[in-house]
């Protein structure tokens, strides 16, 4: 590595010099000379004598120019003449629309990362067999970094990536889709985001690129009504979605539904994070088969979702009321779920929506303005919660009870409570709730406060609270 301290025409002595990198060259005069060049690196700003540099270098394998800014724009036509490239980072900025078809050229060319405005491709352009991509169309402003609460996310690198902003250029870009890992769109103006439904004519089959897919980011998509959208999938077809790992939704104003597939076809057993933001026309998330495979699933963040009444929606019954009829078939365990954020969600009426719920490995449960939450969590479902440490809840107006226990025939807590429904949280270290007007009891009947020996409980304007601990009629 060379840092700007010597002359590269002292480089020029070095017979057998392979690789190199520069940071901070004013300017690059004898570059050139350096043809038994493998792998070049540079970082800094690059003038135009760059250009007729690296030109010469025709043994390069390896260019990385990502962290270069060019004084003027990028001349493309300089990657023709490298014709043994098989690894290319182009720069962030300053690249010409016709790059690719410059590109086309690098018949070795295996591994690509470019940033561009609005690429020309003509119809009958095709890519190189690309092993790793990552390809951005004007996207520079994209920006998935606004979060209501900070420390959230999740990221992790995906070795073939497209970001898209305003138009989904699929007609080119439809080759590279069957094997993408990682999609982001932004400020889509159709109804659908092309390469995700089956609803028009594809080149490529959709369920192969559901297979495929690990991360999903979609970003202020106005029109947008349904994520992923499938008519027909056929009976012998892997999973659909098994992949995912990642899923953030956000600012989509028209969106009614996530996935509108066959859900026999679909497991998200590799998801790991959800995150829904400002999504104000979504009722639901999940049907009860999709929860039962979130396996995965660690953190789940849902904030200013106006309309969802459920986060579960159950089979229903005759009269529309959630089926009573739930065994250990059809139970519900997120083993792996240690964060749950929700936030302005002004329809919520339940979170959990069975008594079979497990939440064993949840560290940190946090509620915000959801005004028509009538409690959290039924007792069952209260004992899983082994590693609870931090509870969280504001500004739930109807919420009477944070458990509910079994009733009576009279409507009274039963006094019945013995060791195989006792309740201790013996992590639980801090609980807050303010600002919950109809709240009544904190702590259930089968609560007992030897099993809160570290906690610190913080109460704020909750006019209606009768007790901390709720006692049964006959203690």
């Amino acid at each position: 590595m060379v840092r700007g301290v010597i002359s590269l025409y002292a480089l020029t002595f070095l017979p057998k010099l392979r690789a190199l990198h520069l940071e901070n060259f004013a300017h690059y005069s004898f570059l050139g000379n350096l043809t038994t060049l493998e792998i070049l690196s540079l970082h800094g700003w690059a003038y135009e004598d760059l250009a007729d540099e690296l030109e010469m270098l025709e043994n390069l394998k390896i260019l990385d120019l990502i962290n270069c800014a060019f004084c003027g724009r990028f001349q493309s036509k300089v990657i023709r003449r490298l014709s043994q490239l098989e690894k290319l980072y182009l720069p962030r900025s300053s690249i010409s629309n016709d790059i690719f078809l410059e590109i086309k050229f690098l018949t070795r060319l295996r591994r690509l990362s470019v940033e561009v405005h609005f690429p020309h491709c003509p119809l009958d352009f095709e890519f190189p067999e690309f092993e790793n991509y990552k390809i951005s169309i004007n996207c520079f402003s994209i920006n998935f970094g606004y979060r209501e609460m900070s420390g959230f996310g999740y990221t992790f690198d995906t070795a073939r990536s497209l970001k898209i902003e305003e138009v989904f250029p699929y007609p080119a870009f439809s080759q590279l889709l069957g094997n993408l890992e990682s999609l982001e769109v932004s400020k889509i103006k159709d109804e659908y985001v092309e390469c995700l439904t089956n609803k028009t004519q594809q080149k490529v089959s959709v369920s192969m690129i559901l297979r495929n897919l690990k991360q999903v980011r979609i970003d202020y998509c106005k029109n947008l009504k349904v994520v992923f959208q499938m008519e027909e999938v056929e009976e012998n077809e892997a999973p659909l979605l098994s992949n995912l790992k990642i899923l953030h939704l956000q600012r989509l104003p028209d969106l009614s539904c996530i996935w509108e597939l066959p859900t026999q076809h679909v497991r998200l057993e590799s998801l790991v994070e959800l995150t829904i933001l400002h999504c104000p026309r979504l009722k639901s998330l999940f049907s009860l088969s999709l929860a039962q495979s979130l396996v995965l699933l660690e953190k789940l963040e849902i904030i200013y979702c106006l309309e969802l009444k459920q986060i579960v929606t159950e089979l229903e019954g005759n009269e529309g009321e959630i089926s009573s009829t739930i065994n250990s078939h059809t139970s519900l365990s997120s083993p792996k779920l240690t964060k749950l954020y929700i936030s302005t969600c002004d329809g919520l009426e339940y979170i959990f929506p069975t008594q079979h719920v497990r939440l064993e490995s949840l560290v940190v449960l946090t509620i915000k303005k959801c005004p028509r939450l009538k409690s959290l969590f039924s007792l069952s479902l209260a004992q899983s919660l082994v590693q609870l440490k931090g509870l969280d809840i504001s500004y739930c107006d109807e919420m009477k009870q944070i458990v509910t226990e079994l009733e009576g025939d009279e409507g009274e807590i039963s006094p019945t409570i013995n060791s195989h429904n006792s309740l201790c949280f013996l992590e639980l270290g801090n609980v807050s709730i303010s600002n919950c007007y109809g709240l009544e009891y904190i702590f259930p009947t089968s609560m007992s406060p030897q099993g809160l020996q570290s906690l610190t409980l913080n109460v704020e304007a909750c006019s209606q609270l009768k007790q901390v601990f709720r006692v049964a009629k006959d203690k």
